[in-house]
This record gives C-alpha cells, sequence and structure tokens, in this order.
C-alpha cells in the first residue's frame, strides 16, 4: 500500500495539501489561494493529500460535470507549475469511482503526475491521507470503510442543508476535536505502519497526513514526528504542510 518515490528523482522541498473539500458549501478555499500557490511554488513536489474534492457533499448535482470540473482544476495546477511534480492520493471524500477512473486516464500522458496512490514514502517521510484510523490501525476494517465511501452517493439537498446548519454552528469543529484526539489518532497511524512490510517502513521518522481536520505541528510520539495541515473549511485553520528533507535523508 505505500509507494516510494524513485530515488533518481531528487527532491528537497516537498508541500502537502489536503481536504480542501471543493464542491462542498463548508469549502473556503478562496481565502486560502494565495497560500496554496506560494507553497507550491517553493516546493519539488506537491502532494495533493485527498479529499481535494467532495463528491459526498457537492452542491453539483450532475456527476460527469463535477469530474471534468475536477481535473480542469488540477489540469489548472499542473500547466501552471511546468517544472513541479505533483502525486495524488486517495481520501474517503474523493474515493469516488467514475472520478479516479478518469483521472488515471488523465494522467496517463502527464509524466509530471502521478495518481491511483494511497500512501507514498519520501526519504524519511510518509505521506497519506489518515483515514486509515477509521479502521483502528486494522487493515481490513479500512479497506471496509473506505469501500462504504466509494458507494456513497450524493447527499440530498435536505441532508446538506443540516449540514450546512451544523457548520454555521462549529459543530463540525467541536466533533473533530472529540472524535480525532492528536495523541490517539497518532497512535492509530502507528498502529497501521507498524502493519505495513518492514522494508517500507524502516527510517521512517516523520508522518505527514490529513483527514482530521485539526492542525499538528511537529507532534512527537515513539521516534516520530506528526504534521496536519488541517482543511479549507469555515471556522478551521488550515496550511499547507512544508517538508524540507535533509541530503542524507
Amino acid at each position: 500500500m505505500i509507494d516510494h518515490w524513485p530515488a533518481d528523482r531528487p527532491v528537497q522541498r516537498l508541500a502537502f495539501v489536503s481536504d480542501l473539500h471543493l464542491f462542498s458549501n463548508r469549502c473556503n478555499v478562496n481565502e486560502h489561494h494565495g497560500l496554496i500557490e506560494s507553497s507550491i511554488a517553493q516546493a519539488d513536489i506537491c502532494i495533493w493529500g485527498g479529499d481535494l474534492f467532495d463528491f459526498r457533499w457537492s452542491r453539483l448535482e450532475d456527476e460527469s460535470m463535477a469530474v471534468m470540473q475536477a481535473l480542469n482544476w488540477l489540469d489548472d495546477w499542473y500547466e501552471r507549475f511546468p517544472e513541479k511534480h505533483f502525486v495524488y492520493l486517495h481520501g474517503n471524500h474523493d474515493a469516488h469511482g467514475v472520478f479516479s477512473h478518469a483521472m488515471i486516464q488523465w494522467a496517463a500522458d502527464r509524466s509530471r503526475f502521478e495518481c491511483d496512490l494511497n500512501a507514498m514514502r519520501i526519504k524519511d517521510t510518509l505521506f497519506l491521507h489518515g483515514d486509515v484510523i477509521e479502521g483502528k490501525g486494522n487493515l481490513d476494517a479500512f479497506a471496509e470503510y473506505r469501500g462504504r465511501w466509494q458507494k456513497k452517493p450524493v447527499a440530498s439537498r435536505v441532508a446538506s442543508g443540516f449540514y450546512d446548519v451544523a457548520i454555521a454552528a462549529r459543530v463540525h469543529k467541536a466533533a473533530a476535536m472529540a472524535a480525532h484526539r492528536r495523541k490517539a489518532t497518532c497512535l492509530q497511524l502507528l498502529r497501521w505502519m507498524h502493519g505495513q512490510p518492514s522494508e517500507s517502513i524502516a527510517g521512517i521518522r516523520r508522518i505527514v497526513f490529513g483527514h482530521t481536520h485539526r492542525r499538528i505541528d511537529g507532534y512527537r510520539l515513539e521516534g516520530i514526528e506528526f504534521f496536519n495541515g488541517g482543511a479549507t473549511i469555515r471556522h478551521v485553520p488550515f496550511a499547507p504542510v512544508m517538508i524540507e528533507f535533509d541530503q542524507d535523508a
């Protein structure tokens, strides 16, 4: 499940951007556009860390239109930075079969774009969306969880209306704080990591993830540093995670 960045492609700086939740009413990505752009400009690689698009709570009722707009959004960044590499990791809100298939086809003739991935290791750092914690670190439970999300239809207008009220009341922020406590989240990530092949995880000293919508900046647990950039959702802090690699990492 962990892919490895080719050793012959040097990386010094990286930007990790996740949980934008584009297409949903709760998204406020426009407030952070300049920050995202400047972060990519400073990096050699941008990892799109999942849930960039929210097909579950999309306000675009036409599926094909949503997929087309998602690909156009990705293409805009790809063309804007012709010297940068991009990696797309799946999240639960964009674990969408039609989108995934279309993205694979779209990326086929774009040599600087990698997709259809769940986790990427670059040097001593592991990158993933982070919803593996929903399986409590258990691989089979995570597969079942992700499978349920792939089958979820677009929420109804009534359900979306209730969700908008919850966002306005900041209920989502309190729920994230309660459900994704920092230490418990990081322990679940470690449990999942240790379930991977030993050769894939030996020497990892940083884990960068999204999903929880809670900023984490260098929290240390069991010798591993953890980073999370938050989300572009109203009332939630957000900033791309910037990683600078040691030359000998």
